[in-house]
């Protein structure tokens, strides 16, 4: 992950971090500084006057809520090629936290919206992982998984020994990221653990596993769409 973004998710989680604080790191960098400001304007928020300065924005939007569009900026830059493949991956990643945000508003799943948005932008972070390190042998497991209909857990099981969601989980760890969301990545594809984990931690790896398959049968991030994946069957 960019310095730039991994130093301004500290300074957020750290509750003796001012505004300022955050914005002299965000001004660091301007291609984030820009993305948030362009943001900030856009009729998505609609405040009554335009925003010209980061600590306006910053004071307008929310310290957590600059948190996850510096997140949304920097994974972008995680990407060493940006082919097919790498499209695919960001077109359901990209859409996965702010669909994930949506439904944790929903009454019933009482999930953290900000939370929600961060865990959707990277669930699959192992699978880009993978696609930098691994380049032909993770376009095999993608051909595999389209093709014959499997789900990328099994296929990277057989082809490395461990699943995108066990990579992912180790990479947020090193990044020095919440455990929380760690523990979330690693079992979005275990439903069998649900009942094991804390509630909070249950709810948004369920709230994860849903917004990622509603995705897949919608065809977001997909070869095609998967319109006969049935989500009332889903544990989760």
């Amino acid at each position: 992950m960019p310095a730039i973004a991994n130093q301004v998710v500290q300074a957020v989680d750290n509750p003796d971090s001012s505004i300022d604080d955050i914005r002299k790191l965000i001004d660091q960098d301007a291609a984030i500084a820009a993305r948030i400001l362009k943001i900030s304007n856009s009729a998505l928020y609609g405040f009554p006057s335009e925003v010209q300065g980061l600590t306006h924005a910053i004071s307008l939007l929310g310290t957590m809520t600059v948190r996850n569009l510096v997140l949304a900026a920097s994974m972008k830059e995680t990407y060493k090629r940006f082919g097919l493949r790498e499209k695919l991956l960001w077109q359901h990643s990209s859409l996965a936290g702010p669909a994930a945000n949506l439904l944790a508003g929903h009454r019933e799943i009482a999930a953290d919206p900000r939370i929600a948005f961060t865990t959707g932008l990277m669930h699959h972070i192992g699978k880009t992982a993978l696609a930098n390190s691994h380049r032909s042998e993770y376009e095999t497991v993608m051909m595999t998984v389209y093709n014959e209909g499997r789900s990328f857990a099994d296929v990277e099981d057989e082809a490395f020994g461990f699943s995108h969601a066990e990579l992912g989980a180790a990479v947020i760890e090193q990044w020095g990221l919440p455990g929380s969301l760690a523990l979330t990545i690693q079992h979005h594809h275990n439903p069998g653990v649900l009942t094991q984990l804390d509630d909070s931690v249950a709810r948004m790896c369920a709230l994860t596993t849903i917004t990622s398959l509603c995705l897949s049968k919608l065809g977001v991030g997909r070869s095609k769409p998967l319109e006969d994946l049935d989500l009332t069957a889903q544990p989760a």
